[in-house]
This record gives C-alpha cells, sequence and structure tokens, in this order.
C-alpha cells in the first residue's frame, strides 16, 4: 500500500520520474470525479427539490442601501423607496417561483410591467433587475455594477423611485434567495414617495433592516459551496503532488522527454472547470 502511494505522489523510476496523479489519465479521472459531483448535485435536486439551497443574508434595506451609495457616487440623487414598487417587485419574484421560470417574461408571456400595472402603479418610464444565488448583498451589488445594462437601471437620471423584493423558495429544485429591482418615475411627479421606513433609515443613518419577505428558512448547505469544497480538495492535492514532483525532479536532475505538455494541458483544464464553478449568483 505505501508503494502505491508512493508512486501516486513521488517520482520515481518505477513510474517514470513523473507522479501518478500528474499523468493524464487521472488528471482525466479528477475532472470525471468534478463533473460527476456536478450531475449528482443536478440529480438530487430533480429527486428531492429543496434539499440543497443557498443560504442568504441579503435584506432590502440592504440592497436599498447599496444602490443609493453607487447614484451618489455618480452624483445622481437617492431613489426614493415606493412601497407600491416594492408589491410588484415581491409579486413578480413570486412568480418567478410559482411558475419555475428565471427571465423577465414569465412562460405564459407576462412581461415585468405587468406587475407594475396589477400593483397600482402608474409609471412613464420603468426598469428591472433580477438576480439570485447570491449570499451577500455586496457581490450582489457588485455583479450587477459589473453588467453595463443592470448598472445602467440603477445609475439611471430617468428613474425617481425604486421597490425591493427579496423572497425565499424553491427555483428548480434548489432553495434560494431571488432579488427584484423595480425602478420607475410615475406620470405624476407630484405623487413620488419620500416618506417610508425604509427610505426614513437610509437617510438617518440608522442601522434598522427591512424583512427579507420571506417565512421559508434556507438550508446551511448550498450546491456551490458543496462545489467549491471539492474543487479546492482536488485542486490542493494536485498543486502539492506538483510541487514535490517539481523538486525531486530538479534535486535529482531528472531529464523527462514526453508526457509533460500533455500533463499541464490536464492541469490547466482542471483550473479552468473550477473557475467556472466557482461562481456565486446569476443576475438577468
Amino acid at each position: 500500500m505505501s508503494h502505491f502511494w508512493r508512486l501516486l505522489f513521488i517520482p520515481h523510476e518505477r513510474n517514470n520520474h513523473r507522479a501518478n496523479l500528474l499523468k493524464p489519465q487521472f488528471l482525466l479521472l479528477f475532472i470525471g470525479v468534478y463533473l460527476a459531483n456536478q450531475l449528482f448535485l443536478k440529480a438530487l435536486t430533480a429527486v428531492k427539490p429543496g434539499v440543497l439551497g443557498y443560504s442568504s443574508e441579503i435584506t432590502s434595506q440592504k440592497v436599498y442601501d447599496l444602490t443609493n451609495n453607487q447614484r451618489q457616487s455618480a452624483d445622481l440623487p437617492i431613489l426614493h423607496y415606493n412601497s407600491t414598487l416594492e408589491a410588484s417587485a415581491i409579486k413578480k419574484a413570486q412568480d418567478m417561483f410559482a411558475n419555475n421560470y428565471w427571465a423577465h417574461n414569465s412562460p405564459t408571456g407576462t412581461t415585468p410591467w405587468q406587475f407594475f400595472k396589477d400593483a397600482g402603479y402608474q409609471y412613464s418610464v420603468a426598469g428591472e433587475n433580477l438576480a439570485k444565488d447570491f449570499y451577500d448583498t455586496d457581490s450582489l451589488l457588485q455583479a450587477w455594477m459589473n453588467s453595463p445594462t443592470h448598472k445602467a437601471n440603477i445609475v439611471s437620471d430617468k428613474y425617481q423611485e425604486i421597490g425591493i423584493g427579496v423572497v425565499n423558495g424553491i427555483l428548480n429544485g434548489v432553495k434560494t434567495t431571488l432579488v427584484v429591482q423595480h425602478f420607475a418615475t410615475p406620470q405624476n411627479i407630484n405623487l413620488v414617495s419620500n416618506d417610508t421606513p425604509v427610505e426614513r433609515n437610509y437617510l438617518t443613518g440608522k442601522s434598522q433592516v427591512l424583512a427579507d419577505n420571506s417565512s421559508t428558512p434556507l438550508p446551511a448547505v448550498s450546491p456551490l459551496q458543496i462545489s467549491k469544497i471539492i474543487g479546492l480538495v482536488m485542486f490542493g492535492i494536485i498543486i502539492i503532488t506538483l510541487i514535490v514532483d517539481s523538486y525531486i525532479t530538479l534535486r535529482n536532475r531528472t531529464h523527462r522527454i514526453t508526457g509533460s505538455a500533455t500533463s499541464h494541458l490536464g492541469f490547466i483544464l482542471i483550473i479552468f472547470i473550477l473557475l467556472i464553478f466557482s461562481q456565486q449568483g446569476a443576475i438577468f
């Protein structure tokens, strides 16, 4: 058994002076294990919806605060908080959960603007930002600001009001948090709201936050965290093996001609896969 582990991690004449873990077949095995884990997680969400999920600390108040921070950084006036827009944003999130979709338009063709109208908000201009699977508000706002279209809504001088829905539920078999921003300017400018609790808290610098509009507790274990842990373990094993392999090869002045390019290509491929699956959250 000790001989097996030695050949697995340490270059030796019996493994052609290259640790077995750095050979193409073992690197492909690592990739296969990682992808098999992804398939298992997807299958689990289909068989037992809600078993996995994303725990979130996002609140409407935090989203409102950071949104207006971005506007003030751009020398724009803050957006006034409107409870009617909040109602339309919550309804949009609930509709996505109820009909299991992730898009601006529902599978039946319902547009975002219908939720504004159903809530009783008469707008001259309006916009919508969506997000899901984020753990914290900072990364959520950063993702929106990194997207030209979402940033355009946040720092638009056409909008005067905002409503935010932060709702927990099950989407595509996974418990998650949906965040909806509804931006608008009313047809009658004199009706702009500026006296809601969330806005007073922001303007006075209080730390009180709104409820997250949800009674569904989220589990602590998420598919993203599981994937990251497995990926980091594999990544760490390969890095350590590569360091040991390089050290022993240089110390013994071992010359290797074959296998290097293929092994390094497999190693780079693993890094690429880990980077793809390490992204948290999605915006629309």
